[in-house]
C-alpha cells in the first residue's frame, strides 16, 4: 500500500480546518502580490558547476516550449550528471522564480508526476545532513512506477532565506517575506534517479549529490540578495 503524507492530527475535522488555511493563504497571498516588490538579480545557475563531487554532467537539457511557457521561470537549469566511480545517474532540474505575481510558480512533482502516469509506490520527508545546516534540509523523497520503470524522485523549495520540504510551508513564509523583504522569490530543486537496483543505492547516490549541490546552491541564491 503506497505511503502518503497526511496532515498532522488527520481525520474529517483536521482536514477541513488543513484546507481551510490553505484557502485563507491563498486569498492572504493574492492580496499580498499586489505589493511592489525588489528587482532581483539572478542567481546564475548556469554557473553551477559541470563537475559536482564526484558527478559530471553529461548534457544540458531544455524545457518543452509549452511548459516553459506555462511555468514561466526567471532562470532554470536541467542536466543529467553520472557518477563513472560508483555507477548511476541523476537528472538535476532548479527552477528559479523572482515573483510569484509575475509566473505559476514551482510546479509540485508530487502534482505533475503522477499527472503524467507515474503511480506513487511510496512517499516520505526527509532530512539530508548537508554543509551548513546543523539541522539538515527536509525533503520529500518519492519512489514513483510507471510501465515498469522505477524513479526516485528527491525535491525541496529554497531560496537565500529558507528551505522547505512541503509547499504549504514555502507559502505559510512567502507572506512575512512579502511585507519584511518586499519580495517572494523562490526555487524548486528536483532530482530523479532511475531505480535499476535497490532503492537504497539509489537513495545514497541522491544523497551524496545533495551534500555535494546544496552548498554550491547557496552561494547562487545568495546572490540575489
Amino acid at each position: 500500500m503506497p505511503s502518503t503524507i497526511q496532515p498532522q492530527g488527520s481525520g474529517p475535522g483536521a482536514l477541513f480546518l488543513f484546507v481551510c488555511l490553505i484557502l485563507i493563504l491563498q486569498v492572504a497571498a493574492s492580496r499580498a502580490l499586489s505589493l511592489p516588490e525588489r528587482n532581483l538579480p539572478l542567481p546564475e545557475l548556469h554557473s553551477l558547476p559541470l563537475e559536482v563531487g564526484r558527478w559530471k554532467a553529461l548534457e544540458e537539457q531544455a524545457l518543452e516550449v509549452q511548459v516553459t511557457e506555462y511555468l514561466r521561470p526567471d532562470e532554470y537549469i536541467l542536466r543529467n550528471y553520472v557518477n563513472a566511480e560508483a555507477g548511476g545517474s541523476i537528472n538535476l532540474f532548479v527552477a528559479y522564480f523572482k515573483s510569484l505575481q509575475n509566473s505559476y510558480g514551482p510546479h509540485s512533482p508530487r502534482v505533475c508526476l503522477p499527472g503524467a502516469g507515474w503511480l506513487t509506490q511510496s512517499s516520505r520527508i526527509r532530512v539530508v545532513a548537508v554543509p551548513g545546516r546543523a539541522d539538515g534540509i527536509p525533503t520529500n523523497e518519492y519512489v514513483l512506477e510507471k510501465s515498469g520503470t522505477s524513479i526516485l524522485v528527491v525535491y525541496w523549495y529554497q531560496n537565500d532565506r529558507n528551505v522547505w520540504a512541503e509547499e504549504f510551508h514555502a507559502k505559510l513564509t512567502l507572506l512575512p517575506d512579502l511585507l519584511r523583504y518586499r519580495r517572494s522569490d523562490v526555487s524548486l530543486v528536483r532530482l530523479v534517479t532511475p531505480l535499476g537496483g535497490r532503492v537504497n543505492d539509489a537513495s545514497a547516490n541522491s544523497t551524496e549529490f545533495v551534500k555535494s549541490v546544496f552548498p554550491l546552491l547557496v552561494e547562487r541564491f545568495e546572490a540575489t540578495r
